[in-house]
């Protein structure tokens, strides 16, 4: 009876540790899913307010910014992220907010102060994308675009 009893306990105790090691794979996994969707977002919003404040007339450009949601974005990031990711998400940002008062200035996409601005945020943006691959586990890869 006792044998009985010890070899229930035995498979109990089992049971409740592969319970607790499946429940903890499936949080680091929706962990993960949840960092790649808002890294993704973030990425995309920041492109999107770029390229919707060159479209825009002076005038517009902080209203173009603005409905690229980088705000909200900026902050789910920061809750997420490690700090890695969340430096290069900060230096994106700033660069984008400096390209958008500058557009807001009236200065044009031709000018040399743009294109300075364009060039250290494709670099930011490629630093940003290599760091989030990096905390998600990701190999590196060539990342070469945007300039």
């Amino acid at each position: 009876m006792v044998s009985t009893a010890l070899g229930a306990l035995i498979a109990l105790v089992a049971m409740l540790l592969n319970e607790r090691v499946k429940w903890q794979r499936e949080q680091v996994s929706n962990r993960r899913k949840q960092c790649h969707e808002i890294y993704a977002s973030f990425l995309s919003a920041l492109t999107e307010a770029h390229e919707r404040m060159r479209e825009s007339p002076a005038a517009e450009v902080r209203d173009a910014f603005r409905e690229a949601n980088c705000y909200p974005l900026r902050y789910q990031l920061a809750i997420v992220a490690g700090q890695e990711v969340v430096d290069g998400g900060e230096a994106a940002f700033q660069i984008i907010r400096d390209i958008r008062d500058l557009l807001a200035q009236g200065v044009r996409i031709d000018s040399a102060e743009y294109k300075a601005l364009r060039k250290r945020f494709g670099a930011a943006l490629r630093e940003l994308q290599r760091r989030m691959r990096s905390e998600l586990g990701v190999g590196p890869i060539d990342l070469a675009g945007g300039s």
